[in-house]
């Protein structure tokens, strides 16, 4: 009756091992996909600035030569803000639809999951 018991213990104690692997795996792929997601957002608001910086780094050029009058200025200045400012806001959803979309590969490579019933003692 001891050696049933011992290996139902260590049974049990497998299974938790494997459990605990599982879930350490599953935390690591959503960690992964967050950080990629992260990368996305980040990578698009420097993409972002760095256009932004250079048009009115063109704009402020073209005041210091006399080339530009003052309406020109203002206009070209307020098309540049706007534009920067809507590539900003589309931001979080091209970031939320990386991290859906990195979820969804992930989820993929791994196999459909089946849940084990476990035998009570």
């Amino acid at each position: 009756m001891a050696s049933k018991k011992s290996s139902a213990q260590s049974g049990t104690s497998a299974e938790q091992t494997k459990q605990l692997r599982d879930l350490t795996v599953e935390a690591a792929r959503v960690q992964l996909a967050a950080i990629t997601s992260m990368v996305k957002f980040w990578a698009g608001w420097a993409q972002s600035a760095d256009k932004y910086t250079q048009g009115i780094s063109e704009e402020l050029a073209r005041i210091s030569e006399g080339g530009a009058d003052s309406d020109s200025v203002i206009t070209c200045l307020g098309d540049l803000t706007r534009e920067y400012l809507r590539e900003l806001g589309k931001l979080p959803s091209a970031a939320a639809e990386q991290f859906g979309g990195e979820i969804e590969k992930l989820s993929k490579s791994k196999g459909r999951r089946t849940r084990a019933a476990r035998a009570k003692d």
